[in-house]
């Protein structure tokens, strides 16, 4: 017989049917595993065979019609030590296409199976195979060459027998650590992204997880006995463990999969049944998963040297996997179910900073049908901005410093507040193309973009002949929105489409840890922002900070005596170039508790601009504005020692302060705000709260917070590490995203 190789799909679905269990079923099973096979078993035929590409059916007596074997599917019948049968169901099949494998003897080796599963999955024509596995003649010692059995002593058999216990009780040990170690390879593989290989130390662990289990039995009764409980522990925590790998590895599957599913248009109705129980799946795996994180984190101990990293790790990922738990079960909303939404797209070049994230070069609209993410529109926005006609009247910066009588759609993002920017987008849009009915919007920055690039190695635009990677994507961008520009041209809005387009058809080979890290570090940065219409999702989008949205200055304890700080600055760029790709700012808050509990602040923010005086750098020609609590009083503001007297104040839910700062480059302007708060610290017990944000589409700016506190005042808490030292408290971190400090003070 000539065999033919034949390499199968990835995969393929199997049928085994047998009326009877049989070890060669389990042997069957297990080769079929190599050729990473999904494999179905019945006792009985079904009657739909058309759904399984290979069947095989074993010692199968009622043959089938003819008419159900056809060239579909290949069916091969195996009979173990029933020859007879196979010659007549080879004469019953003669001109259908089955395959009849006859095998005698018991001793059935995997060498036997390789030659049925090559039998079964070859083209040759060959359709009768004919094996033996007859028993081997056992070789029988003569008794003149046995060796001489001496009876021990009762001291050797009592020791035998003490070692023999020892080894019983603690031969569990080696194959448990063993799994754990490997488990914990699996778990930092699996964080990598590696998921393969990842894979590959979960089953090894698993093996030998169930081998110290069975061992652990025995020894078990006597560790009860004694009340030592330590195994039991490592067992279920390596047992959950192993579930959490598990179901991780599963998550990222069946995620792959429905994302895979979402984008495919016009689905049948087998693969919308097929998407929503993959949904279905993915929260199941979810709400498991978070589970299983909080009780591992909760078991640790904290004597062991890496448990603090293990903890942390861990930290992370419940807050990862928490947060998608809660998304997921509004995913029926967001993806449309049974209807239809259309979602804004605003792509704003925070290298052109503005409030609310930078300048608005494009726009695009997302439409979501039934759980289906149709083709996504891009425009450029001077395609709007073209056809407004009526007149706006725009923020006072914007006429004063930006000589710009008009208001439109590109520097609409002038709030630090996205839900305000998201309505005058709206507004504009209707004015200017008549689109409305929108149902979310998200806004990402040139920055959002780059991280979200890094999960591809690279996209590659064959209408521009261009490879985009995270390292060239801004300036290929920058190259595209400038070259030969002018208002209505299309260069930029086509490049953005092409990209966005690269995206979604690479999406299924971007790596879904390099994806899930860039976009939750966009949202956390506040490079990406997200609101939705709909008031239930928008509550949980704001609970995360992703809707870049203005707090509200409230005291979030119970605390009666709660005093309230806020503090948000935020620049707008007006020069006309992309300087803030070049720019970094550094802020320092000194807050000063006097022994008659009054608090004073004194703000101070540097600006460096290190570009060259020629596009797309220059001077930073910076409206910059700050919010404070709407009871603060402004006592002094100075431009590197000298005061300030030009600037807009503003009293409405906040107090708002203006002016115009301009940096030139290669020089450092510092800006420094002298403010006090009408409250003060009473008698007893105090909780002072600040909240500082971060503005949309800022880079990350160091920021030092240094309190000094009075004689008659003493500090008891604070929810930050800090340096305290003689009534200072000094904390040094980065401004990535929005924070929330709180000390709590005792005065005299």
């Amino acid at each position: 017989m000539t065999l033919i190789t034949e390499i199968l799909e990835e995969k393929p679905s199997v049928l085994i049917v047998s009326e009877k269990s049989h070890q060669f079923i389990h042997l069957l099973k297990q080769h079929l595993k190599k050729y990473k096979a999904e494999v179905f078993y019945s006792s009985v035929i079904p009657k739909n065979l058309a759904k399984f590409e290979y069947i095989f059916l074993l010692n199968e007596e009622k043959l089938p019609k003819k008419n159900l074997i056809t060239n579909r599917n290949k069916v091969t019948f195996i009979y173990l030590n029933n020859a007879p049968l196979a010659q007549s169901a080879l004469k019953h099949y003669q001109n259908a296409p089955a395959k009849i494998a006859s095998l005698t003897g018991d001793k059935i080796t995997e060498n036997h199976i390789d030659k049925i599963l090559w039998f079964a999955f070859s083209q040759a024509k060959e359709s009768f195979l004919q094996l033996s596995a007859n028993k081997d003649v056992p070789l029988i010692k003569s008794p003149w060459l046995l060796p001489k059995f001496r009876m021990p002593t009762r001291k050797k058999l009592f020791i035998s027998f003490l070692f023999l216990l020892l080894f019983l009780h603690i031969a569990f040990i080696p194959p448990l650590l063993a799994s754990s170690y490997l488990f914990y390879q699996s778990g930092i593989s699996l964080k990598q992204g590696e998921f393969s290989r990842s894979e590959k130390f979960f089953d090894s662990g698993k093996i030998l997880l169930v081998l110290a289990k069975k061992t652990y039995i025995l020894p078990r009764a006597t560790f009860l006995i004694f009340s030592f409980t330590f195994p039991d522990f490592l067992v279920n925590n390596s047992e959950r463990a192993a579930d959490t790998i598990e179901k991780s590895l599963k998550l990222q599957e069946n995620a792959k999969e429905a994302l895979k599913l979402i984008l495919k248009k016009d689905k049948t109705e087998d693969e919308k049944h097929q998407l929503l129980l993959r949904l279905n799946t993915i929260k199941k795996n979810a709400n498991s998963i978070e589970e299983n994180i909080t009780n591992l984190n909760q078991e640790i101990p904290n004597y062991f040297p890496s448990s603090k990293n293990i903890k942390k790790d861990l930290d992370q990922y419940l807050d990862l996997i928490s947060r998608f738990r809660r998304i997921i079960t509004h995913i029926d909303n967001i993806l449309a179910k049974n209807s239809e939404k259309t979602y804004l797209l605003i792509f704003a070049n925070n290298m052109e900073l503005r409030p609310g994230g930078g300048f608005i070069g494009s726009f695009g609209l997302l439409r979501v049908k039934d759980y289906t993410i149709g083709e996504i529109e891009i425009y450029d926005v001077y395609d709007a901005d073209g056809q407004l006609v009526a007149h706006v009247e725009p923020p006072m910066a914007i006429r004063k410093y930006l000589n710009q009588p008009n208001w439109f759609l590109r520097d609409s993002a002038f709030s630090p507040d996205f839900l305000e920017n998201y309505a005058q987008a709206k507004f504009f849009l209707e004015k200017e193309m008549g689109f409305n009915k929108f149902s979310g919007s998200i806004l990402l920055t040139t920055t959002a973009v780059q991280n979200l690039i890094g999960a591809f190695p690279e996209l590659y635009l064959p209408d521009f002949n261009e490879k985009i990677n995270q390292k060239n994507f801004y300036l290929k961008t920058q190259y595209y929105s400038e070259k030969n520009f002018f208002p209505g041209s299309i260069q930029k809005k086509n490049f953005l489409a092409s990209l966005t387009k690269s995206i979604l058809l690479e999406l299924e080979n971007a790596s879904p840890f390099e994806l899930t890290k860039g976009l939750k570090k966009s949202l956390d940065e506040k490079q990406l922002v997200i609101y939705f219409d709909d008031a239930k999702i928008q509550k949980l989008l704001d609970s995360f900070y992703w809707s870049g949205r203005t707090i509200e200055p409230s005291c979030t304890t119970q605390e009666d005596k709660c005093i309230n700080d806020f503090i948000f600055p935020f620049d707008s760029n007006l020069g006309l170039n992309k300087v803030n790709f070049f720019l970094t700012r550094h802020l320092d808050l000194k807050i000063i508790f006097d022994e008659k509990g009054k608090i004073l602040n004194t703000f101070s923010i540097q600006f460096n601009n290190d570009s060259a005086d020629v596009f797309p750098g220059g001077a930073y020609r910076n409206y910059f504005q700050l919010l404070l609590p709407r009871e603060a009083r402004v006592k002094s503001i100075t431009k590197d020692g000298v005061l300030v007297e030009d600037y807009n104040q503003e009293i409405n839910q906040y107090r708002k302060i203006g002016l115009l700062v301009e940096v030139k480059p290669k020089t450092i302007v510092e800006l420094k705000i002298n403010y006090e708060l009408d409250s003060i610290l009473k008698k007893g017990r105090n909780v002072y709260q600040l909240i500082v944000q971060k503005q949309i589409g800022a880079s990350n700016s160091d920021f030092s917070l240094e309190l000094v506190i009075g004689k008659k005042l003493h500090l008891l808490n604070q929810n930050f590490p800090a340096l305290v030292n003689d009534g200072r408290i000094i904390y040094n971190t980065s401004l990535t995203a929005d924070k929330i400090f709180f000390v709590e003070l005792v005065k005299e």
